[in-house]
């Protein structure tokens, strides 16, 4: 098993000093927030190397409102749009040699459809039919993420992503699980990542609050179950929030900030205690 963790719950601190932080206290991987314009991809593969860390994958750039982000909006254009940037995503995931891109297949943030909810399961299945070939050629995997029913209109649960990810029927695009969003959707914390089977690609974990493992009141032990009865041995990712107003928002005040550090140990520590 591998650790990793997301940059972009460091809010705005600079990219080199997270990429060197998340090695020195001993992740094996960082997930960097796939951003397009926002860096020097080449860059950022050299420093990560000068840092024996991997970026093994991206977590995709969209939000609502943010119409041409959105691969499920209603007008084509704006779908076109998004899959053209997605598209530019991937580019930057080459670059970097990571494996993977966490994808949305609506804009997070979009919580009611603007069709009539079958209609946005079908043109967020058409725009990721349409990027996975792209995607393959640059040997990345798409995965596909299910939020929370106040974050997505269309994939909340286990259940609805594996069904989304057969629908689409191609080898390089797979679903993951978030703790946070199945303590809010799922009824059950171990059998989600039995029943995904090998559509199972990848893992995000934080506590019920989004803090750190033990800071609030998952019971991690249900899930590590889950994790070992699935037969799962990839990354999992570290997703945690520092306090504060505003959960679509990672970079809080500067005090606040801090305690992004501590639960980055903290949840490191806990993940190497269950999956020695």
């Amino acid at each position: 098993m591998k650790f990793s963790i997301c940059s972009w719950t460091f809010g705005e601190k600079p990219i080199e000093d997270i990429i060197k932080f998340a090695s020195k206290v001993g992740y094996d991987e960082i997930e960097v927030h796939a951003a397009v314009d926002a860096y020097d991809w080449n860059y950022l593969r050299e420093k990560a190397k000068d840092e024996n860390i991997d970026i093994r994958g991206l977590s995709g750039d969209a939000e609502w409102l943010q119409e041409e982000t959105d691969m499920a909006h209603s007008d084509p254009k704006k779908r076109r749009l998004a899959v053209e940037y997605f598209k530019k995503q991937v580019e930057a995931a080459e670059i970097v040699q990571a494996e993977y891109i966490v994808v949305s297949p609506s804009a997070p943030g979009k919580a009611v459809p603007l069709g009539n909810g079958e209609e946005d399961w079908v043109w967020a299945i058409e725009s990721i039919q349409e990027l996975a070939p792209f995607a393959q050629t640059k040997g990345v995997d798409l995965i596909i993420e299910p939020l929370n029913r106040y974050e997505s209109c269309i994939l909340n649960n286990a259940k609805q992503a594996k069904a989304f990810v057969e629908e689409v029927a191609a080898p390089n695009v797979k679903t993951m699980l978030d703790t946070f969003h199945m303590n809010i959707e799922e009824t059950n914390l171990t059998t989600p990542f039995v029943e995904l089977g090998e559509a199972l690609g990848h893992i995000h974990v934080a506590d019920t609050n989004r803090r750190g493992l033990g800071r609030g009141r998952l019971p991690f032990d249900e899930v590590a179950e889950g994790i070992k009865q699935s037969g799962y041995n990839g990354t999992i990712t570290v997703e945690c929030l520092a306090p504060g107003p505003d959960p679509f928002e990672a970079n809080k005040t500067e005090e606040s900030m801090e305690w992004i550090y501590t639960y980055a140990e903290e949840t490191l520590h806990k993940l190497h205690q269950f999956f020695k």
